[in-house]
């Protein structure tokens, strides 16, 4: 793979389209994309130490432009982890993600080396949380043990799902509305054999009328105003106004098109390597390649706005 830096003179509207849009400039950080579809790597920040104000909104331009951003070898405390995120926003509590030992607003995703794939929620492309009045923003994930080989996390751009629509799927799903609820997970968990289960949060405070909500099927950047696809399997349950048995068709072919190579990036992760991801504007999936090794991420996750 081609090795890219953007030096301080290019204009912001030259250089090769990446992730739908002219990529921008970067003066104080060094930016290496992974795919032409999303995802970048930052090199030459130390998350230990303080952050200019020049460095900071540089990151934040990659974040936008990029949508998962990677940096490597950042040994951080957790301390240290909560207050990068929180450059990005409020710290929320989830209530079926399992807290991180005595940090509670941290979350882990973990599987031992003994366990099934299944312990870990949703081996497909997904969005965390959409049964939220206010889905998270983004998520801020650190490596503590990976496998030698695979449990790569592949995400992908739904700008461009939407955008490769036809004009009238488009015009359909700009009307249409997705109800996604929370409220089940519990109970199907404990219908499963015990060696199926997955691993969550045994309580929360959150309200049963917390856990349900409706969204747009297609989603607006607060800032920029471009539209995404914003229909995942996961937590849904039906489109407003149709009946599930109804709403299995459309989904299908919805739920398929994040799996299109064209909009993926993945992230190989080594120890102490940290990401931020947009949740809103991707979908993610964890890839669960590898057997009788120990994978034990944590993360913190940032709080997002009322879905436009």
């Amino acid at each position: 793979m081609n090795r890219v830096t953007f030096p301080a003179e290019a204009e912001e509207s030259a250089g090769p389209i990446v992730a739908g849009l002219p990529l921008p400039r970067f003066r104080h950080i060094e930016v290496v994309p992974l795919t032409g579809a999303c995802g970048a790597e930052i090199r030459g920040v130390d998350l230990r130490a303080p952050l200019s104000d020049d460095v900071w909104e540089e990151i934040q331009r990659a974040f936008t432009h990029f949508l998962v951003i990677m940096l490597r070898d950042q040994p951080l405390t957790p301390e240290q982890h909560k207050a990068f995120s929180r450059r990005f926003g409020k710290l929320i509590d989830l209530p079926q993600a399992p807290t991180y030992g005595e940090h509670q607003d941290m979350q882990e995703v973990r599987r031992e080396a003994h366990e099934p794939a299944t312990v870990v929620p949703f081996t497909r492309m997904h969005t965390d949380s959409p049964f939220l009045r206010r889905p998270p923003k983004c998520m801020v994930m650190r490596a503590l043990d990976v496998p030698r080989f695979g449990g790569d996390t592949a995400f992908a751009n739904m700008f461009l799902a939407y955008e490769d629509l036809s004009d009238g799927l488009k015009a359909m799903l700009e009307q249409a509305r997705v109800v996604y609820s929370g409220k089940e997970i519990w109970l199907r968990n404990q219908a499963l054999d015990p060696d199926q289960r997955l691993r969550l949060r045994e309580s929360h405070g959150f309200s049963m009328d917390e856990l349900e909500n409706s969204h747009p099927a297609v989603r607006r950047h607060p800032e920029t105003g471009r539209k995404a696809l914003y229909v995942t399997s996961a937590y849904f349950k039906r489109f407003e106004g149709w009946t599930e048995a109804d709403s299995k068709g459309l989904l299908a072919y919805l739920e398929s098109l994040p799996w299109r190579l064209q909009y993926q990036c993945r992230i190989r992760w080594e120890p102490d390597t940290l990401i931020v991801w947009d949740n809103r504007f991707l979908q993610h999936c964890g890839v669960h390649d590898y057997h009788n090794e120990r994978r034990h991420l944590i993360r913190t996750t940032i709080e997002g706005e009322e879905v436009v």
